[in-house]
């Protein structure tokens, strides 16, 4: 009962923010003239009543002025860090909750101010007693930032993916998303802001970050997770000094040696994307830092991924190939890395009515030209934009992403999961950098980092595509069976299904 009631309260909230606005909206038509539907401000102010998920999709349209008018961006850029704190005495019951004193007690010193507050948490300044001190103020000791996640959110989160994945389960039903799996991204989107919502995990993964830098040789900083003093809902890590690049972004100057900056940024997130197989999922402008004494920074590693290995293979190929401006491997890349259902039924036909041959090799031939063609272009806009200067949209590597998603909408072609992460993770990064250096190359950069990284590509191509979990040892031998026996159930019924759709399409040529 107490739990319906909590989505019941949830959901009211929701249609109570959404109708008040409504009526404030009304009567600004009625009384206030020809003003935009809704101002900056007012749909800023919606997502922070609304908060946590909502909050997250302001995040995402904060960074593409490419998408949404620049005066709403620069508004929802607050939607990073600046959004309302936590009320002290809520504060002081998170700390009860999960140390059994109030911060004070726990730490030497404690900044009561946060230095910043975003969706699902808030930062603070805090100084640990013991250990070599590492701020000008000995008797302090050692600084650290406080990770403080907000009250109620994981509860509201809950909520809000149920209503997430109804609309999902509709889009599907609708089939107005065809490229990739509708419920599958949402799915993935549950299961990554649910991790970001436990903060022993962020430990884990500012950890494995800090190791695959130290493995790249990159010139990156990743703070130090303070394991002995990390709850589920307090992270505490090494504080870092400098100023967010959102900062430098909100007063357009770009920050200190910005080509070799951005460089930095690239390779870090092509080799944990690629070569590590677990990366940084969320380099929006209030994540990344540019370090005091020069450099790079990057924090909050809620959000990070793990990419399987014949995924990992397929991308490399595909981003080295239109890097290079290879326009056959590249062809060749992209139609190993999605999935061509009519490819599939063309080699289907080709063996079972062999004397349509001909006919099935036309149609063949007519597809593949039409994907070669459209790659070229794609490659073309993207390196002379890059090269000579172009729009925004003609240089950024996410709007080549969303256009090889149009490409597949189009062609019947279904686009790899994997894709969407590295478009969203592209997504945050990209605008940074064509706003503070639009002169950037990035095709260059990405050349570069496959040039500095030959080895490392060598190994990734040579490493075997993953087993089926069932197959590893250690796992109950009764399960792997059925497993097996289900695997191999849904494979009779693929190719069941693939055999049907053959003869429907040869039904055409009798």
């Amino acid at each position: 009962m107490s739990r319906f009631l909590q989505r019941a309260g949830r959901y009211f909230l929701v249609f109570e923010v959404i109708v008040d606005y409504a009526f404030k909206i009304l009567r600004q038509k009625i009384f206030g003239g020809a003003k935009p539907f809704i101002s900056p401000k007012d749909l800023r102010g919606i997502l922070e009543e609304l908060g946590g998920s909502f909050l997250k999709f302001g995040q995402l349209a904060s960074v593409r002025p490419d998408y949404f008018p620049e005066e709403y961006c620069r508004e929802l850029l607050g939607l990073l860090d600046d959004v309302s704190p936590i009320e002290p005495q809520l504060l002081d019951g998170i700390f009860i909750k999960e140390y059994g004193k109030r911060p004070e007690e726990v730490f030497s010193k404690f900044e009561r101010k946060p230095l910043s507050a975003a969706s699902f948490g808030q930062v603070h300044a805090a100084w640990l007693a013991e250990g070599e001190p590492a701020s000008p103020d000995a008797s302090q000791g050692r600084k650290v930032a406080l990770k403080v996640q907000r009250p109620f959110v994981a509860e509201d989160f809950s909520m809000d993916a149920r209503f997430f994945s109804f609309l999902a389960w509709v889009i599907g039903k609708t089939g107005i998303v065809k490229t990739v799996d509708p419920q599958k991204v949402v799915r993935d989107f549950i299961h990554l802001t649910e991790r970001e919502m436990d903060y022993l995990k962020e430990a884990e993964n500012l950890t494995r970050l800090r190791e695959q830098v130290a493995r790249g040789k990159l010139r990156i900083k990743i703070p130090k997770a303070h394991l002995e003093y990390t709850t589920r809902r307090i992270l505490v890590m090494e504080f870092i000094e400098g100023q967010t690049l959102k900062s430098f972004y909100l007063s357009n100057t770009p920050p200190p040696d910005a080509s070799s900056f951005f460089r930095e940024a690239i390779f870090f997130e092509l080799y944990s994307f690629l070569f590590e197989g677990f990366f940084h999922a969320d380099p929006h402008p209030a994540n990344i830092l540019v370090l005091d004494g020069g450099g790079l920074g990057l924090v909050d590693a809620g959000i990070a991924a793990e990419i399987k290995i014949s995924d990992r293979k397929k991308f490399a190929r595909y981003i080295k190939a239109v890097a290079k401006e290879d326009l056959e491997a590249g062809v060749k890349a992209f139609l190993e890395m999605v999935r061509t259902p009519l490819l599939e039924i063309l080699s289907e036909a080709k063996t079972t009515y062999p004397q349509y041959w001909i006919r099935i090799q036309f149609m063949k031939n007519i597809f593949l030209k039409r994907i070669k063609e459209e790659l070229d272009d794609l490659m073309t806009r993207w390196h002379r934009a890059s090269r000579d200067g172009g729009p925004i949209h003609e240089k950024s590597p996410m709007h080549k992403f969303m256009e090889l998603f149009q490409l597949a909408e189009r062609s019947g072609i279904r686009m790899p999961e994997a894709g969407v992460l590295f478009a969203r993770t592209f997504l945050s990064l990209d605008v940074s950098i064509l706003a503070l250096a639009p002169t950037f190359n990035i095709p260059l950069a990405v050349q570069e980092f496959f040039e500095k990284y030959p080895e490392e590509f060598r190994r990734l191509e040579e490493l075997p595509d993953e087993e089926p979990p069932y197959l590893e040892p250690g796992f109950d031998p009764e399960w792997a069976e059925i497993f097996s026996s289900f695997d191999l159930e849904q494979k009779g019924l693929e190719r069941e299904l693939l055999a049907e759709r053959t003869s429907a399409i040869m039904e055409t040529f009798e």
